[in-house]
């Protein structure tokens, strides 16, 4: 290497690293704000009701990089990076681009096993097992009368130790309510403290809705980003003798995370397109037809009047919620599109400082876009879903979604 050379890579070193240790302000300002705003019209960050965090950007990142779940993290990226260097080099000559399909793959299992929100992790365990109880709950209720009122047999099933088995489950879906909300609480401040703000009741829609764990998931995402960001920037600011095919690595790292960035934003637009929207339209068809038979029963008789009144309301709010839901999936979808051909360009960059380690400029470009569309992702909904926060249309909403999800 001449001394021309060595000058320019000492250079393009201490450049990378002014930008990369700078990069988390600009990465916090992008942060910042209420997605869930409507557009042109002013946000309103509203505060979780969670407590205050006085730590600094630094040093809660300090303390986040330092953890056991990091390190696992940071070894997996780096084994992958390893790996698969033809792939980050775009050089993937596989069948079908097999290599970097498991490339993807492989990373998306590695975040979602070490997932940079642990509160969002229990959640989704308490809800399956709310949901299990739930089943064995109703399964008892529906089989009580099948049951002997006593029994010789002291392991048989009698109704009153089904009545007993039955105030269990619901002691435990109780209880796994009440950790839910408190981990929702600890959601929103784990959020908050990486500058991204909403109120519990918009975390409520997004643990509900079809497509919320797609979001979810694009916010896990962006935490871990910020975080290997910020671990990156801090290790070239501390070693700064480090030589050419370090610095490769660390891009590669970067690069492999936004690989599974790539990797979100297409399950999430498929899962819209192919899974959400098409047993939407069917809900909405069998909702409509329910409310018509309602209809012509109650004209054609004043009997059961009082019943047929309560089922269309229901319809009603089934169909109204509906109609919501589609605006909202379709804002998402179009969201996801943006945010992906971004994503693609990032990529492209990134795979060209992968190889060529003299473009550290971009670097930052990288970092920035991803931090916005990060923000523009979430930003999918729309204001006339405010009204399904009323008690009736709330659970019309819930049931929407659960037949969505199965």
């Amino acid at each position: 290497m001449t001394r021309f050379h060595h000058h320019m890579f000492g250079f393009v070193i201490v450049c990378i690293v002014a930008l990369l240790t700078g990069g988390c302000a600009a990465l916090e300002e992008t942060l910042s704000g209420t997605p869930f705003a409507p557009k042109g019209k002013p946000a309103k960050a509203v505060a979780a009701p969670a407590a205050q965090d006085n730590r600094s950007t630094e040093e809660i990142l300090d303390a986040e990089i330092e953890t056991v779940k990091f390190s696992k993290l940071w070894h997996g990226m780096d084994e992958l990076v390893t790996d698969y260097e033809d792939v980050l080099a775009g050089e993937d000559n596989s069948w079908f681009g097999r290599r970097t399909k498991s490339l993807t793959n492989s990373a998306l299992k590695l975040i979602a096993s070490k997932s940079g929100m642990e509160s969002y992790e229990k959640i989704l365990s308490l809800q399956k097992m709310i949901s299990e109880k739930t089943k064995d709950k109703n399964d008892l209720q529906a089989g009580r009368l099948g049951y002997p009122v006593t029994a010789t047999n002291p392991f048989a099933m009698t109704r009153e130790k089904c009545d007993k088995k039955i105030q269990e489950l619901q002691g435990d879906i109780a209880e796994c309510e009440a950790e839910i909300e408190q981990q929702s609480d600890l959601l929103l401040a784990d959020l908050n403290r990486h500058g991204q703000i909403m109120d519990k009741k918009h975390l409520k829609y997004l643990l509900t809705a079809a497509g919320g764990d797609d979001v979810m998931q694009m916010m896990n995402l962006a935490i871990i980003l910020k975080q290997v960001q910020y671990a990156i920037g801090k290790q070239l600011k501390a070693d700064p003798q480090f030589n050419g095919a370090q610095l490769q690595r660390y891009v590669g790292i970067q690069l492999v995370l936004l690989l599974a960035y790539q990797q979100a934003h297409t399950i999430g637009i498929e899962n819209i397109s192919k899974k959400y929207l098409p047993r939407l339209a069917d809900i909405q068809k069998k909702a409509e037809a329910n409310r018509q038979e309602a209809q012509a029963l109650r004209s054609a008789s004043t009997e059961g009047t009082e019943y047929l009144e309560q089922n269309l309301r229901l319809s009603e709010n089934t169909i109204t919620i509906a109609g919501q839901y589609r605006v909202a999936l379709q804002e998402m979808a179009k969201s996801l599109e943006s945010s992906r051909a971004k994503v693609d360009r990032n990529i492209a960059v990134t795979r060209n400082t992968f190889k060529t380690v003299t473009t550290g400029a971009s670097l930052l470009q990288l970092i920035q876009e991803s931090s916005q569309n990060y923000s523009e992702l979430i930003s999918f909904n729309p204001p006339l879903l405010d009204t399904i926060y009323s008690d009736q249309m709330m659970e019309a909403f819930q049931q929407v979604s659960a037949q969505l999800k199965d």
